[in-house]
């Protein structure tokens, strides 16, 4: 739920359709939490943010670049005054710049 500090490190795994494609994602489940938070806040839906993700991921598998565009930002709202949607837009931009170093 939103606001709600949960610290569940077990992994989850849900069905995402990504495109026309249902995949299966594997995440901790606080990573889901926050995912979550950020799809209430875009007012999106899981599987619009997924395809986002997975149209930018270059050549990560998609945990990797979900967890990378979740914590870039969460960084990004902690430490900017810019919108929820910038914040978005600027982590899968760094997302993507980073796949091969990471």
């Amino acid at each position: 739920k939103l606001g709600e500090v949960e610290m569940n490190a077990g992994m989850m795994t849900r069905n995402i359709v990504i495109g026309n494609r249902r995949t299966t994602i594997r995440l901790e489940g606080a990573m889901w939490v926050a995912f979550d938070e950020i799809c209430q806040k875009l007012q999106a839906s899981p599987h619009d943010i997924c395809t986002r993700i997975d149209n930018m991921r270059n050549g990560v598998n998609r945990a990797q670049a979900i967890r990378a565009t979740v914590v870039k930002y969460l960084r990004l709202s902690m430490n900017t005054n810019i919108s929820a949607h910038d914040a978005f837009q600027l982590a899968l931009m760094a997302s993507d710049a980073n796949a091969d170093q990471e």
